[in-house]
């Protein structure tokens, strides 16, 4: 089954667990007062900001146009998703009423994703839901229908960064610019020929990456309102240009020297883990954060801590029976 796998996937979904600890642990910074702290505190968040991106766009690379039955596929996914959900979301709910003295209001609202990490969940409902109707129009139209799509995507997403959406009331174009694109871009990304040669691939996405990242660090700098974190052009570009990165990088061979060795099995060995380690990261981020750290010169200490323990316990829990099947691994 390892053998099976695509590493360039497994290293995207690494990489974006580790993105999406990166944003929860903000409230760890200390003095961001002087510019350069701002700007290490805006670049540590915004790259964290393309990870949920990420994970979407590796979603849609392996879902989308696949022979299957509705049916057939609902159950599939969403037991993969809802099972761990349904065991870490007492876990948490426990652990807040108990431990955190959370009342029944707070408790809700993190149930419902009003607070805390949970609405990543009913988010992806509702991507799974819609996904069948995708994949059956990738199926009928191949890619240059999802062009079709992306271009309406893309126009909706750069009018609702700029405030200007809707143009008229009646006007609607939220089908395309929800979240359902991420899932199309990467589908479309990962079997589209550009008909360039890899190496510059490989350097157009590293500076479609560093060029947007430098945008959003500017707009949060000077206080320059872009929208919604997910569903504005810069984050978007910015997950298009590293996900080109690491897959032409992946075409030229550079990770054939670590795929067979330690790094590459640790790598492989967090992507597997990664569902259920966004959910056991809130659990020991909120604990943690009882003991008032903040301090620039320990942040990178604390994301090293929180991945690694998150980590450690999905993989003890993954060999454990019965465990296995509910920690999301």
């Amino acid at each position: 089954m390892v053998k099976n796998r695509i590493f360039y996937y497994d290293l995207l979904r690494a990489i974006a667990i580790v993105a999406v600890i990166m944003c929860h642990v903000d409230p760890f910074f200390g003095n961001i007062d002087s510019f350069l702290n701002h700007t290490m505190h805006s670049i540590f968040h915004d790259i964290g900001l393309m990870g949920v991106p990420i994970f979407l766009m590796i979603s849609g690379a392996l879902l989308l146009n696949k022979d299957y039955q509705i049916s057939d596929f609902l159950k599939r996914r969403f037991s993969r998703i809802f099972i761990p959900f349904l065991f870490w979301i007492i876990i948490i709910l426990l652990v807040g009423y108990f431990y955190f003295n959370w009342d029944v209001n707070h408790l809700w609202n993190i149930f419902t994703g009003k607070k805390g990490i949970i609405w990543f969940f009913w988010m992806l409902v509702g991507i799974y839901l819609f996904l069948p109707v995708i994949n059956s129009f990738v199926r009928e139209y191949g890619l240059r229908g999802l062009e079709y799509f992306l271009a309406i995507y893309f126009f909706t997403v750069i009018l609702k960064t700029f405030n200007h959406y809707p143009l008229f009331p009646t006007f609607d174009l939220n089908y395309f610019a929800s979240f359902i694109g991420y899932p199309v871009m990467g589908y479309y990304l990962s079997n589209k020929d550009f008909k360039i040669a890899d190496l510059k691939m490989c350097i157009i996405g590293l500076g479609i990456f560093l060029a947007f990242l430098a945008a959003y660090v500017a707009s949060g700098i000077y206080h320059i309102n872009i929208g919604m974190h997910y569903q504005n052009f810069i984050n978007v570009m910015m997950a298009v240009g590293f996900f080109i990165f690491i897959q032409y990088l992946d075409r030229l061979d550079a990770f054939n020297a670590i795929k067979e060795g330690l790094w590459g099995k640790m790598i492989v060995s967090i992507s597997i883990c990664s569902y259920g380690m966004y959910y056991v990261h809130y659990i020991i981020l909120r604990i943690i954060k009882q003991f008032d750290i903040h301090s620039n010169k320990y942040i990178i200490f604390i994301l090293l801590l929180i991945v690694v323990s998150s980590w450690i316990v999905i993989y003890i829990l993954s060999k454990i029976p019965y465990l296995k099947k509910v920690c999301g691994v």
